[in-house]
């Protein structure tokens, strides 16, 4: 069900690269999901890190054929450049996929070294199966709103640049290509193209056994054709997208049968105004107090992070499953450089008690989340340059982003599988005990007691009882009756005063940097120190400190 979904964003390369298997399976989908790897700490890693963790969805980036560059003009280019040989693409171009070429093929470059060409499809398929004989869902991502003929200020000629321009993409009057990626498909008035996107997932799905789609751009189809698409998969089916960035055609912008936003969504969406009040706005991040959201130190926010708890927007119409809730993903920041002490560099350290909050607060509000892989060992990208640049080779400009957005080189991507099981006694970052904290609130999430979180629709107004003091930075909120959060983002430590909580016994399960040893699944709470035992009329006060997060639970 949509309101049970925790998914695990994940990319087949940086997952892979440094997990301890042969060279000819780095990068590949038998590395994906090969069992029984251990870390030099004995710690395990891939796809058992993944099980462990609780999650029920794995959500992959494209996994459909993508652009990439031939490798004589990029090592022409680049080979003896000692920028992309930090970044590790000197030698070969690198790419998320968000550039498909072959909507039908899967990525050859995923294949295991050594085998023939097509191997990747039953490598694809016995990935999927893996995940699913550990009760697992496998969702990817597909780019059905541009295509990579026009990347980088190309005119590349693959397909309907060639067949029919005019007809598969949305043109202006000139006949030239709209969109700021360079092209965007024309899905209104345009039925092989929606038969197009139809038939692409249900060919994954038949062939490959997979769940559902996330799609990108999803703001740039039209109404219609994605009302379609919902209904002519099974019900079941996992779908959600990104409902910017707007189209570029003015015909579209003028019809209210094919323009859509948030309000009128036909899919779930990412909910952008619960990530901003969580963890504050991708595209400004310049001062700590108020650009990293209420988690981060900005009580301004509190309000709308009680909206984004209760997924309470107009637009969510009382449907927790229409807006999905997230802190980061792929692109963007990660969540450890955003919460850095330093240099927005995560590897340098990290704001753990305000990275806590962020998770909490994520796991502890309506409806579906999804968690960008690697954030649970507080993953950053921190050796890749802030600054935006642009190189060249042969053929045109190759874009470098920067470390908010890392789609085209591949070390600051990496998966540090030998960072698990560290601890502030070796490391900057206590990555161990913040591996735990995700694990713990995960597996609560998906546990009997976090049912209250796990809901079609908003049960009553009162479903959330809030506790809000005159410092901003504190909230505290009941939900459901049964489940107690207390957190305070500031500087300082504060106290709730005279806090009344339903009558029984309410277990602490979450306190500072504890809660996966708290934490029994088949009871949903284990029996432990800190109950409070309420009865009718009696209040409490509650001290939580500086980026403090606490959770009770009411055992009876």
């Amino acid at each position: 069900k949509m309101e049970d979904v925790v998914a695990y964003e994940v990319h087949i390369q940086d997952f892979t690269d440094r997990l301890p298997v042969a060279d000819a399976l780095k990068g590949t989908l038998p590395a994906f999901h090969r069992s029984g790897l251990r870390n030099r700490h004995g710690q395990p890693v891939g796809i058992d890190h993944i099980a462990r963790m609780g999650v029920n969805v794995v959500h992959l980036l494209p996994m459909q054929e993508y652009l990439h560059y031939p490798e004589a003009e990029w090592q022409a280019a680049f080979a003896n450049n000692e920028y992309m040989q930090r970044m590790g693409v000197a030698n070969l171009s690198y790419e998320w996929g968000y550039r498909t070429t072959h909507a039908f093929a899967i990525e050859n470059r995923y294949r295991a070294g050594g085998t023939d060409f097509g191997a990747e499809r039953d490598q694809f398929r016995d990935l999927v199966q893996a995940f699913h004989d550990r009760g697992i869902a496998v969702i990817v991502d597909i780019v059905p709103n541009h295509t990579g003929e026009n990347m980088d200020a190309r005119n590349m000629l693959f397909n309907w640049n060639v067949l029919d321009r005019d007809y598969h993409y949305r043109t202006d009057e000139n006949g030239n290509h709209i969109g700021v990626f360079g092209n965007e498909v024309k899905t209104e008035e345009r039925p092989m193209n929606q038969r197009w996107l139809i038939d692409q997932v249900k060919h994954m799905m038949d062939e490959f056994g997979i769940d559902g789609v996330r799609i990108d751009l999803a703001g740039q189809m039209d109404e219609q054709t994605l009302i379609k698409f919902r209904q002519s998969l099974p019900a079941d089916t996992i779908i959600y997208g990104e409902p910017w960035i707007d189209v570029q055609d003015p015909e579209v912008h003028a019809n209210p049968d094919w323009d859509w936003y948030k309000e009128d969504a036909p899919i779930t969406f990412f909910q952008d105004d619960t990530r901003n009040a969580f963890v504050g706005s991708p595209f400004r991040l310049i001062d700590k107090p108020t650009d990293r959201g209420f988690a981060g130190g900005n009580g301004d926010l509190r309000d709308e992070t009680m909206r984004g708890l209760a997924n309470d927007w107009p637009e969510e119409r009382g449907d927790t499953r229409r807006g999905l809730t997230y802190t980061d993903i792929h692109d963007n920041w990660t969540l450890a450089d955003r919460f850095a002490t330093r240099d927005w560099n995560g590897l340098l350290g990290v704001d753990e008690g305000n990275y806590r909050i962020a998770a909490g607060l994520k796991m502890t509000s309506l409806g579906p989340v999804v968690l960008h892989g690697g954030s649970e060992m507080m993953r950053s990208k921190g050796i890749a340059p802030i600054e935006e640049f642009v190189l060249q080779t042969a053929t045109g400009p190759i874009y470098m982003k920067g470390r908010h957005d890392t789609y085209n080189v591949r070390t600051p991507n990496h998966f540090i599988w030998d960072d698990l099981g560290t601890s502030r006694r070796n490391n900057t970052r206590d990555v161990d005990a913040m591996v735990k904290w995700w694990e713990g609130l995960i597996k609560f999430r998906m546990s009997p007691a976090g049912a209250v979180f796990r809901v079609p629709a908003i049960p009553s107004p009162d479903h959330y009882r809030w506790i809000t003091p005159a410092n901003t930075n504190m909230l505290a909120y009941v939900v459901g009756g049964s489940v107690f959060v207390a957190t305070n983002s500031g500087t300082t430590a504060g106290v709730f005063d005279d806090v009344v909580l339903p009558p029984g016994q309410w277990r602490l399960i979450a306190d500072g940097s504890d809660v996966g040893t708290r934490i029994d699944i088949e009871r949903g709470v284990q029996a432990r120190d800190g109950v409070l035992v309420s009865r009718e009329g009696m209040a409490f006060d509650i001290p939580v400190s500086a980026a403090g997060f606490r959770m009770w639970v009411k055992e009876r």
